[in-house]
This record gives structure tokens, C-alpha cells and sequence, in this order.
């Protein structure tokens, strides 16, 4: 799965998968559920050498924010379902418009790259913050990458609920947290 959106990244073509086999379909969701949620964990592991290194100072995240904001179900319904619907239909809803292989190729890496940079917002942003910034949305990056391929292969539905899974995935723990009355930070 990696090696087909590498090439994918490498070399785009805005060309749909043939194959709708709702089995295959799912299959390569999963993968590319499990390989975007397994890399943007790795980043963010790695990414606190900053902070223990004392490089960055420890940065309030802005979903500790969010949480004195808004209730935990609301919160939940804006990261599960209003963030991926509409950061979907905005970064990755145009790439349908594109068929010239050069032109489809400059949007899609332009997408990419302004979705990973919108999320440095979900830091305070200073100096450090954003000399770091390629490795602080380094995640998103790659989510944007994956969330880019499926949307081209099977159609913008599918970038949206991968969106909607992959973030589903990473609130359950912060869920967890609060119900345990943990603070986050």
C-alpha cells in the first residue's frame, strides 16, 4: 500500500481506481487508515525530542483548548464530522476539476501542503513553532497524502470518511482522558 502512494505522490494521475469491489475498497481503507494513524504517531512520538530536548517549550495543544470550550460531544462531533466533511470538500473537493496530468499535479501538492499548514494553528504559534512547523504537521501531512489518494481512486466520500475515521481513532484516547477526568495537555 505504501509503495502504490508513493508512486501515486511520485508520479500523480488524477485516474480513478476501476476496480469497485466493495471488499478491495475496504482493504485498502483499512491500510491506509492503519499506515496514516501508525506514521502520524511516529511523528509525534518523535516530534517530542523538541520538547525534552528543550528545543520547544512545552506547547499547550490547541484540543486542550477546545476542551474548556466545548462540551465533549460537540467537540467530538466537530472533529469526527465537521472538520473532516469540511477540510475534505476544501482541500481535496477541487482535485476533481483537474485533469491535465501537470496541472492535477501542482493542485495536489499545493492541497497537501496548505492542509498540513492550516494545522500549525493547532499550536501557539512563535518563532520556534514555526521553524518547526514542517515537523509539527508532519501528520497532517501525511494524512493529506492518504486522504489525497483515496479521494482520487474512489471518489471524495472516501477521503471524508478516512478523514472521519483517522480522527475518530485519535480522540478516542482524549475521550478516555476526560471521562477519567485526566487533565490534557
Amino acid at each position: 500500500m505504501l509503495k502504490e502512494v508513493y508512486q501515486f505522490l511520485k508520479d500523480p494521475e488524477n485516474t480513478k481506481d476501476e476496480n469497485t469491489n466493495f471488499t478491495y475498497r475496504i482493504t485498502v481503507f483499512i491500510k491506509l487508515l492503519f499506515w496514516g494513524l501508525a506514521i502520524g504517531v511516529g511523528i509525534v512520538i518523535f516530534n517530542s525530542i523538541w520538547e525534552v530536548t528543550g528545543i520547544l517549550e512545552p506547547n499547550k495543544h490547541a484540543i486542550s483548548k477546545a476542551f474548556e470550550e466545548y462540551s465533549t460531544p460537540v467537540l467530538g462531533l466537530l472533529i469526527v464530522i465537521v472538520a473532516p466533511v469540511f477540510e475534505e470538500l476544501l482541500f481535496r473537493g477541487p482535485l476533481g476539476f483537474f485533469k491535465d496530468n501537470k496541472t492535477f499535479r501542482i493542485i495536489l501538492y499545493i492541497s497537501i501542503i496548505l492542509f498540513g499548514a492550516v494545522h500549525i494553528t493547532n499550536f501557539e504559534i512563535t518563532p520556534t513553532v514555526l521553524a518547526l512547523s514542517p515537523f509539527l504537521v508532519a501528520p497532517q501531512l501525511v494524512l493529506g497524502t492518504f486522504a489525497s489518494f483515496i479521494r482520487v481512486k474512489f471518489g471524495l466520500g472516501w477521503s471524508m470518511l478516512l478523514h472521519a475515521s483517522h480522527n475518530f481513532m485519535l480522540f478516542l484516547p482524549i475521550l478516555a482522558l476526560k471521562i477519567l477526568d485526566i487533565p490534557i495537555e
